[in-house]
């Protein structure tokens, strides 16, 4: 039985892949019973092609397509378990990356956009790491496909590495030597901008958002990517109309513990006077802390002593 396959507990998922096979119920419909059953045999043997035949199938049925997304999440998590042994075991990404892309593809289960991100993130594609990071925050926020809220620490983490995801795609240099700016997916539901700037997900409110601003060396001028960053975040200020907020100025450690305070207090208020000419009424505050307060990066495997400076020269925003 499938059931088999998925045991242990991953980086993204509070419970057994098994649990939420489970918790996704075998469709039942009188008039495409054939069609459905032939599909939950095929995931209760592990069979992924002949379950995307019968997908298909399905799909195009005017009787059943109201099962499509239940049998989607039901091979996309098939997908997943798979990959996630062989990612367990040590296997090449060559091995197991068609069943994370496939599993992620239908967008409708989070923890495939979540361990694609997580994927990418391993190979330094930054860039697309952040944008499937958004795409698991939407799932999430999605009440019809996501019915059971994930712990408070699996929203805290994805909105975490979707913000660093963002930093290291505006600071790291491509093999073109360009960096990169991600735009923040919009939310399906109401058009505003989500991901790391969401009012809420699922009850969880992102206070503290580092913001991937990034300035000409030594100065307080906006690089082009800057620029991005922090129209981006007057954009989403002004839909949301926060009363106040602080912005806060980060340093690497390099350079004098003076110059550092100073420099990062400047950028600080380089950002809120953006944020006023654009017309924001929000009382802004800023503050800066040189380096004195360090991103918190949970897992730096990976990650070079230019990523770490790159994740500490950051101005974040806090909700008040």
């Amino acid at each position: 039985m499938i059931r088999n396959i998925f045991e242990g507990k991953y980086r993204w998922g509070a419970v057994t892949l098994a649990f939420l096979l489970a918790s996704i119920c075998p469709a039942r419909a009188d008039d495409c019973s054939a069609l459905l059953e032939q599909f939950n045999n095929a995931i209760d043997t592990a069979q992924e092609v002949n379950a995307q035949a019968m997908i298909d199938k399905i799909a195009g049925s005017p009787y059943c397509g109201q099962f499509q997304t239940r049998v989607q999440q039901r091979l996309a998590v098939l997908r997943l378990s798979a990959a996630q042994i062989m990612m367990a075991r040590g296997r090449p990404t060559t091995e197991y990356e068609r069943l994370i892309t496939s599993a992620e593809r239908t967008e409708v289960v989070w923890q495939a956009s979540a361990t694609l991100g997580e994927v990418r993130f391993g190979e330094r594609r930054f860039a697309e790491a952040a944008e499937a990071y958004d795409r698991a925050i939407a799932i999430v926020k999605n009440e019809t496909l996501t019915p059971d809220k994930p712990e408070k620490f699996e929203i805290e983490g994805l909105l975490a590495r979707s913000a660093q995801a963002r930093l290291l795609a505006a600071n790291v240099k491509l093999a073109d030597g360009t960096t990169r700016f991600v735009e923040t997916a919009r939310d399906q539901r109401d058009g505003t901008i989500g991901g790391i700037y969401s009012r809420s997900v699922r009850g969880i409110t992102p206070q503290v958002v580092p913001i991937p601003i990034t300035f000409e060396y030594a100065k307080t001028t906006f690089t082009p990517i800057g620029e991005r960053a922090v129209r981006e975040l007057a954009d989403a200020l002004k839909e949301q109309r926060p009363e106040r907020i602080v912005l806060v100025g980060h340093t690497d450690i390099r350079g004098s513990d003076d110059t550092n305070m100073k420099l990062s207090a400047a950028r600080a208020e380089a950002v809120a006077a953006y944020l006023k000419e654009t017309g924001l009424g929000t009382t802004i505050e800023t503050k800066g802390v040189g380096s004195s307060e360090p991103f918190k990066v949970l897992d730096s495997g990976g990650l070079s002593q230019e990523d770490i400076y790159a994740l500490n020269r950051r101005v974040e925003f806090i909700r008040r």
